[in-house]
């Protein structure tokens, strides 16, 4: 063996540092001319501090992040970014915590196992609420960022989670305390939403849509209907249901929830089209012409968040198929604006490891362009699942007047929780898992 001489090393040491250098100002030329081309001017760059406050005009946006150092909410409004220490929000904890809500939604058939798991989530919710969200929306209050009066759902006030690490996976929307008649809750102060980046909400709102705009929209007056809808709407909406899934349990609400919204969109207008017996081909091929589409059928989370789906039917019949979160997120689809995933588990990540990265069956509708995905954080109950999406449709189509779209979505969703958990409290199992995404 031959020693290599220490100038040998030296000079391989400096060739080596020389052709990175190069290879970093090559790089850096590179974005330097994509940033000069027309739209392109923050390519790769994070938002300028006047964007980020500008993207919080229709609600506060609230990045909560926790190192093993300490724990913080930054805190964005028109206004103002600021940050907010959480000192009771530990690290260890909110990994425990997460690692426990992974498992709590399983085996709800078994009775005494639900009502055990409903005590943990309980505990957890709590825990929520007095580490984090609690202080998060005092603080928010105290700056006069959220509505402090009235009871109406027209009275509260929109904000944005963006969970960091495993906090992503936390049910913001439904910490705090559920007693009858109390207020230490996020469902009481707030409508929450949820959107992975800034980036992504930006995104989410380049579309812009109106239920009833257009110029061959249409009105009818009848008054012997008692809510009085007299608006005619050209949105169109694709069924996708699955109320028998080869291998999997039936889902026996599953064919009464597709009529009641068939019923609901058909006193409006809305072109509805249903796929009884959908296979992924027939899904991937159509969705991109329409408005809506609305899933009703088993969702499945799997360790590896690509392969999380949705099981629809192989084309003889006699199989489940996979419509997957890489298929989805694929798609381009220029009209769409609402997805909503009547599925177990289409907003969950399984991989703790891979929180950061944001990948669920709800995130790969919104890359395909959906501004809005309804989902579920874990398995839930067919009938809460039916009730929820029935009362959604009802309260949208007719509190339409409001003109603000990307509200009116989130505030129905938001009502048709709250009655769910209004009557059932103390049984989070069943109301906690449905949340919104996006705009």
């Amino acid at each position: 063996i031959h020693p290599v001489s220490t100038g040998a090393l030296d000079r391989r040491r400096e060739s080596l540092i020389s052709r990175r250098k190069e290879a970093v100002d090559e790089l850096e030329k590179t974005f330097a001319f994509i940033r000069s081309l027309p739209g392109y001017s923050g390519f790769l760059l994070p938002p300028p501090p006047d964007i980020l406050r500008k993207m919080s005009e229709n609600g506060p946006i609230l990045v909560l992040n926790s190192t093993h150092h300490r724990s913080d909410a930054i805190i964005v409004t028109p206004s103002d970014i600021a940050s907010l220490e959480l000192p009771s929000l530990k690290l260890e904890d909110i990994e425990r915590h997460m690692n426990q809500l992974a498992g709590l939604g399983r085996g709800q058939q078994n009775i005494f196992r639900r009502r055990e798991n409903n005590l943990k989530l309980n505990d957890i919710l709590h825990w929520l609420w007095d580490t984090a969200v609690g202080p998060v929306l005092d603080e928010l209050q105290r700056r006069g960022a959220i509505s402090t009066g009235g009871v109406g759902i027209h009275d509260l006030t929109r904000v944005w989670w963006i969970g960091v690490g495993p906090l992503s996976m936390a049910p913001f929307h439904a910490a705090g305390y559920h007693s009858p008649g109390s207020t230490r809750n996020t469902l009481s102060r707030v409508i929450s939403t949820y959107i992975p980046t800034i980036k992504a909400l930006s995104y989410a709102r380049q579309k812009r849509f109106e239920l009833f705009g257009g110029s061959d929209s249409s009105c009818s007056t009848d008054n012997s209907k008692s809510d009085n809808i007299v608006r005619k709407s050209n949105a169109r909406l694709l069924l996708v249901s699955m109320p028998k899934t080869p291998g999997a349990s039936n889902l026996p609400s599953v064919s009464q929830e597709v009529q009641y919204i068939s019923a609901e969109t058909g006193k409006i207008g809305i072109g509805t089209s249903a796929l009884s017996e959908p296979t992924p081909t027939a899904v991937l091929n159509q969705v991109a012409d329409f408005n809506f589409v609305h899933f009703a059928c088993h969702g499945v989370s799997d360790v590896n968040p690509s392969d999380s789906h949705l099981m629809l039917l192989s084309p003889d019949g006699a199989n489940a198929a996979k419509l997957r979160v890489r298929d989805i997120s694929t798609l381009n689809t220029q009209n769409a604006h609402l997805a909503y995933l009547s599925a177990c588990s289409s907003a969950r990540n399984s991989s703790l490891s891979l929180a950061d990265e944001v990948i669920h069956l709800a995130s790969g509708f919104q890359l395909a362009g959906f501004s809005h995905v309804l989902a579920n954080l874990w398995e839930t109950n067919d009938s809460a699942s039916s009730e929820v999406a029935r009362d959604f449709y009802h309260l949208l189509f007719r509190n339409h007047a409001t003109g603000d779209w990307h509200y009116q979505v989130a505030a129905s969703f938001h009502q048709a929780v709250k009655r769910l958990r209004d009557k059932r409290p103390q049984n989070p199992l069943t109301w906690a898992p449905f949340i919104h995404t996006g705009a």
